[in-house]
């Protein structure tokens, strides 16, 4: 899973003037999520655009073509299912309101824990690490990956030179472009990045020293990572997202503090 198209939809959105190709493209995709079959005739006609300009559309996206965008277009679908809550999407019985109350409770149950068990050491030593590289790699997908760009922001402010390719495509390009004194950062809550064994290989066999962040710590392959920097316990998935998020600010912070 890429989890870059969305991604790249919602910069066009941010960037483009609504009368631009590329933002009636985006428009279109968006509008029309989680179909079956997506032709470029369709998009073009829907647009009143031509069939070129969609190739366009896709290869300024970086895909060699429609047909390779069109793959991940189809893998949309398993984003919109890590969007999804578990527990309102499985018990029937209680309330909307009271869902999202037990939720909220049973979430901060959770973070309290992980709040009560933190080991300071580990922003230490993520600080340490970032502070003596030369330029800092950052691999992720989905929400985590935008949790990630809060912290690609905070080390760019510092001036640290911070590079996250925000699809799968991307990160497996740049990989080959890392050197001795750089640092690769993979976030992987739950372990499906770092299970893509020809990315986390490539990343593990490269020249540049490497960090995992996740709370799956016993998944297949975070041995072979330099450092493994566990966000608590394993026990309620959804609640990764916030301790990451917490993790990224106490690190933003102490590297801002220790680096002055």
């Amino acid at each position: 899973m890429s989890g870059g198209l969305i991604l790249s939809l919602q910069d066009i959105l941010n960037h483009y003037q609504t009368k631009d190709t590329e933002y009636l493209i985006a428009q279109y995709l968006l509008k029309n999520l989680y179909q079956k079959t997506i032709t470029i005739t369709d998009i073009a006609k829907s647009c009143h655009l031509s069939e070129a300009s969609v190739t366009r559309f896709a290869k300024k996206l970086g895909y060699t073509g429609f047909t390779e965008f069109k793959k991940d277009y189809f893998l949309i679908q398993l984003e919109e299912n890590e969007l999804e809550l578990d527990l309102l999407a499985r018990n029937e019985k209680q309330s909307t309101s009271q869902l999202l109350l037990n939720e909220l409770q049973t979430v901060g149950q959770e973070f309290h824990a992980f709040i009560d068990n933190f080991d300071s050491k580990q922003v230490e030593k993520v600080s340490n690490k970032i502070h003596e590289c030369r330029r800092v790699y950052l691999f992720s997908t989905l929400i985590p990956g935008n949790i990630t760009m809060v912290l690609q922001t905070i080390l760019l402010n510092c001036g640290k030179e911070a590079i996250y390719p925000v699809d799968n495509r991307k990160q497996h390009e740049i990989i080959p472009q890392l050197e001795k004194n750089d640092l690769a950062i993979v976030v992987s809550l739950e372990g499906s990045l770092v299970m893509q064994k020809d990315l986390t290989l490539s990343n593990i066999n490269s020249k540049a020293s490497n960090i995992l962040i996740t709370q799956n710590s016993h998944m297949k392959l975070s041995s072979l990572f330099d450092t493994v920097v566990t966000l608590g316990d394993h026990d309620l998935e959804r609640t990764g997202k916030y301790k990451l998020l917490a993790f990224v600010e106490l690190l933003g912070n102490y590297y801002i503090l220790k680096n002055k």
